[in-house]
């Protein structure tokens, strides 16, 4: 019997309509209300954490995809003082914050939540967000994660020094103090989501835990694998987790019925704006492609309760996966499916809370 405890978490709406970009799925705004009842719920049921993203334009359409987005650590330094357990993990941009007051805010997170907090380091993405700024620096995109590392090392030296002073290609700290210090030892978490080589060598190198988002269910796998292994040759520990957008229903043939009633509503216009944002293919949007980013930025896992389930145990067996984040075209009543429907057959292999 394995008695592996596989972790899970949801990857709450902070934008407008979840993750799925189509006029047939559920429309709603990204409230902390909403949010707030999602990260309790989780949290009474046993998830392991919460994450939120980072977003500050959307892509329009008739659905007015992402239009609508609330801020990261505001969001969540919010939901750390009206839950318990749950880890509470922000999403942050370094362009967008110095090191001295990334590590100041999340030390308050982190004070707020008894040590629960840890950070998603976002190191380039969708770079339209911070040229609508004038924030972004010529060329930023061939040093992001040179960039990005001179930063988190800043931020992890705030966390545990008396005062930092650094002359460096980016920043300049002078008798730099934060105090008091995060609660969490040795830091908060620290999680990377990259899956190019120099991403995931970013990640080993600084990050404590690793979203791969493969394109494929078998990518995953191979991507997790690689991902341990990078961080085995830096020395380090590292947690692998994926994401995906669940689509659960009562038996596979009704799962993959939802997932073409949600694909059929393909908001052309936002996906044609996601497409050109990612300088991907131009022109009319073919179906395929459609499919491919309804679902945005999360696969989908498509299923009865059993097919999910094998899915599951598959990524943590032969990946290596330490765990699962979830996204839901309905997030509370998709909590509850997986919890009564789903749950009860991973704890046949995995140890769950």
């Amino acid at each position: 019997m394995v008695t592996k405890h596989l972790e899970l978490g949801v990857f709450i709406p902070t934008g407008n309509n979840g993750w799925i970009i189509s006029t047939t799925a559920p429309q709603y705004m990204p409230t902390f209300n909403l949010n707030r009842e999602i990260c309790q719920l989780a949290e009474k049921i046993g998830f392991d954490f919460v994450f939120s993203m980072s977003k500050w334009r959307g892509y329009g359409g008739e659905t007015r995809f992402w239009d609508f987005s609330l801020e990261s650590l505001t969001l969540m330094a919010a939901l750390a003082a009206v839950t318990h357990k749950v880890r509470i993990y922000a999403s942050v941009q370094p362009l967008l914050l110095p090191p001295a007051v990334a590590a100041k805010m999340v030390a308050t997170i982190d004070d707020i939540s008894r040590g629960r907090s840890g950070i998603n380091i976002v190191t380039g993405a969708y770079l339209d967000e911070t040229a609508q700024m004038g924030l972004l620096p010529p060329n930023y995109d061939s040093y992001r994660y040179e960039y990005a590392a001179e930063w988190i090392q800043l931020v992890m030296r705030l966390w545990n020094e008396e005062s930092v002073t650094h002359r460096g290609k980016h920043f300049q700290l002078k008798d730099c103090r934060s105090d008091p210090k995060p609660l969490r030892k040795p830091h908060p978490d620290i999680v990377c989501a990259g899956i190019s080589d120099p991403g995931m060598r970013f990640t080993a190198r600084y990050g404590t835990h690793s979203f791969i988002g493969g394109r494929t269910l078998d990518e995953v796998i191979t991507l997790g694998r690689r991902m341990k292994e990078l961080a085995q040759d830096a020395g380090r520990p590292i947690k692998t987790y994926t994401v995906v957008t669940l689509i659960q229903g009562e038996s596979d043939a009704h799962a993959n019925e939802l997932f073409e009633y949600y694909c059929s509503g393909a908001d052309t216009e936002a996906l044609k704006n996601v497409v050109a944002m990612m300088q991907g293919p131009s022109g009319e949007l073919v179906q395929d492609i459609a499919k491919k980013f309804v679902f945005f930025g999360c696969q989908p896992l498509v299923g009865g309760p059993e097919t999910i389930a094998s899915v599951i145990n598959g990524w943590a067996r032969e990946g290596n996966l330490d765990g699962v984040m979830f996204c839901f075209p309905e997030f509370i009543r998709g909590l509850n499916d997986l919890q009564m429907r789903v749950v009860p057959i991973l704890t046949e292999k995995y140890r769950l809370r």
